[in-house]
This record gives C-alpha cells, structure tokens and sequence, in this order.
C-alpha cells in the first residue's frame, strides 16, 4: 500500500484506537494475497496459450515430416503445473484461482469497512460480525461533518458497478455454490480461445459473461486504487473520532522481586493507574491496553491478562490506593481493550492480591516495554 503505514499505526496508537491496527495489518495480507491470485491468473492462463500454440506447431511439423501425427493425454499435460513435485492440472488451478480473487478482494474491501469502523467510532464501533456493518457506519459517519469527504468516498464505492459486481460474484458462487468459470481452449481444429467468468443473476439483477483476465484485472485495480483513497482519508479523520473516552493506555507496574541464593524470585507485581483527585475522572467502565509509543515511534503493547488494577493519586504510593478496577468479561473474548468495571477500594483488597499473587498468577505474560513501572530487590 502507498500510505505512510508507520504514520497510521502511530495515530491509531496516539488516538486509542490502536484495536484498528490489526485490520490494518490483515488488509495488507489480503491485498497481497488478492494481487498475487491475479498475477497467477495472468501468467498461467499465457502458459497454457503458449504451451498448446506450440504443441500445434509440433503436431503440424511432425504430420509433414512423417505424414502423421496423433496426440495422447501425455501431450495435453503439457500444460499441468508443477507445484512442489505435485503435477495440477492448469485447468483447476485457474478456476480455483480466480474464486481465491474474489474472496481475497472482497475480504479486503470488508476488512477496511471494518478499519474504519474500528478507527473512526472508538467505543461506538459496532459490532465486527455486524451484517449490516456498512449501512451503519454510513448512517453513523453523516452524524458528523467532518467524515463528509469519507461518506462520499464510501457511498461511492458502495454504488459502483465494479463494488457490485465483486460482491454479487462472491456472493454467487459462495451461497448459490455454483463455479462460474470456464476454460476451453480450441486445439488444431477450430480458433476458441475462452477463460470467461459466466453470465448470472443474484438478488434480482442479470450480470453478462466477461473476459476472466481482463475483468479480473480491472477490479483488482478498482480494489487497490479504491482503498488507498479511503485509507488516506480514514487516517486524516482519526483525530475526530466518535469516542475514546473510556480506553486507557497508561498502565504502571510495580514489581518485587526476593533476592535468593538461585536468584531474583518474583514475588508479586502489581499494576496501576493515576488519578489526579479521586474516581469520578474514571467512568464506571474502562477499557484498557496498556501501550507506550516511545521516542524513535516504535510501538509497544501487550493483551493485558490480569484481572485488577489499583487506581491511587498521581504521585502517592501504593499505601495510598483508593479503587480498583476489576476485569468484567473475562480472558476468553475477542476484546482488543479489555473492559474492566471500576470500585472505590482500600488497603485491604491490596494486601489480599499480593498475598495471595503467587497462587493466582502462576503463569506470566508481560512487556515491559509496553508500560513504565519500577522493580525492587530485596535481600534478607
């Protein structure tokens, strides 16, 4: 992709909505995966032209020289591919190929709806197994003036005849489940030259047969051309995100560790965060990933799996604790920012974590470069 990628990471970073990060990744997958199926298509589809033109020219010279020629299933294997050691017949692997297009294609067109929706709605994305995920981010974004120019680049997309064709055409062959794709080649008798994509009908329209090459190139340059566009303008409108008011990134760590004659042994590790007053600066419900952005713009992060956090006033220590902050759904989500519901607290609560810390987290998974924190050493 043409966009500045380290630029975008470092905004999604910057605005917490660092969760879109990861469909951006997966975009540049499928997008990678979508362009390779098309250069496959193209270059295969000129072998087997290639390869059985110039398996006429032998038959015709070997019938003058010898006043005979006769081809078996040897010679029409010609054109098989060699993968690995395993012979494919070119036939299959084109129209296997070119359903691999269509759902590389479409997922990267869906992967950046859910971009989008990740990047520009924060806390009010919606859900990404929503059905109706593009009709609803539309009507969403035209609730702000500042995604107009977004809008008009979606609304476009989503009446172009190109958009309608890939979807309708994955749609076809993945709930209808029949293949729309023939090959058929003419050989010494006859000039038919054909790798078409068929003529069908989906939700009430009628879509002719087209050329399989040069449709398929078309729309994997619609594709790409059409989310470069949107991506530039996704990242521009990442500072106007809808909310994301609950996430919180800046998560501090303390960790004691009981210096022993086989070394350091960790005996508890707690993590916090600062308040300037007291819990009414938090609302009720939190999402939190810890993240640091540091000054060379590497990005650090890590899937926070523990299930407090203290909340005390910038500064103070950890006798001065006033809430806590404890996991709402559990390990076994999809949550990007876990969701955690905050409770005023004492001391008490406290001590009963690292106390019981060893028991409770056996096994340990933390970056160290994803939050700043402290680590003391004690000797008997």
């Amino acid at each position: 992709m043409a966009i500045d990628i380290k630029d975008l990471e470092k905004k999604l970073a910057q605005h917490k909505v660092y969760d879109a990060w990861q469909y951006v990744k997966s975009l540049r997958e499928t997008l990678g995966y979508m362009t390779v199926s098309y250069e496959l298509l193209s270059a295969v589809y000129t072998h087997r032209l290639s390869t059985l033109q110039a398996l006429e020219q032998e038959m015709l010279q070997r019938a003058i020289s010898s006043g005979q020629a006769s081809y078996g299933t040897s010679e029409m294997e010609r054109t098989n591919l060699n993968i690995g050691g395993f012979s494919i017949d070119d036939v299959v692997f084109l129209r296997k190929t070119s359903m691999e297009f269509f759902h590389y294609a479409r997922i990267s067109m869906d992967v950046l709806f859910q971009i989008a929706n990740a990047a520009l709605l924060g806390d009010k994305a919606y859900d990404v197994d929503d059905k109706g995920l593009l009709r609803k981010l539309l009507t969403k974004l035209g609730g702000k003036p500042e995604f107009s120019k977004l809008l008009q680049l979606l609304d476009a997309n989503k009446n172009d005849v190109r958009y309608q064709y890939l979807t309708a055409f994955d749609n076809y062959i993945k709930h209808i489940k029949t293949i729309l794709i023939t090959v058929k080649n003419s050989f010494l008798i006859g000039d038919t030259n054909t790798f078409s994509l068929n003529e069908f009908c989906y939700d009430g329209r009628y879509y002719p047969s087209e050329n399989a090459i040069d449709k398929i190139q078309e729309l994997n340059n619609y594709v790409t051309q059409t989310i470069e566009a949107i991506l530039e303008e996704v990242l521009l409108q990442i500072p106007n995100c809808y909310d994301n008011s609950h996430r919180i990134q800046a998560i501090k760590y303390k960790q004691i560790f009981q210096e022993t004659e086989k070394g350091s042994v960790l005996e508890y590790m707690s993590f916090f965060i600062e308040v300037e007053q007291d819990l009414s600066e938090l609302p009720q419900e939190i999402k939190v990933l810890p993240l640091i952005i540091k000054p060379n713009d590497e990005i650090y992060s890590f899937d926070f799996k523990f299930d407090k956090i203290f909340i005390k006033k910038k500064g103070s220590t950890e006798s001065d604790i006033i809430g806590c902050a404890h996991m709402k759904n559990g390990l076994e989500t999809n949550e990007f920012y876990r969701t955690f519901t905050v409770t005023p607290c004492d001391l008490i609560e406290y001590y009963k974590y690292i106390s019981t810390f060893k028991n409770t987290y056996s096994k340990i998974t933390f970056n160290i470069y994803a939050m700043e924190g402290e680590m003391l050493f004690i000797k008997d």
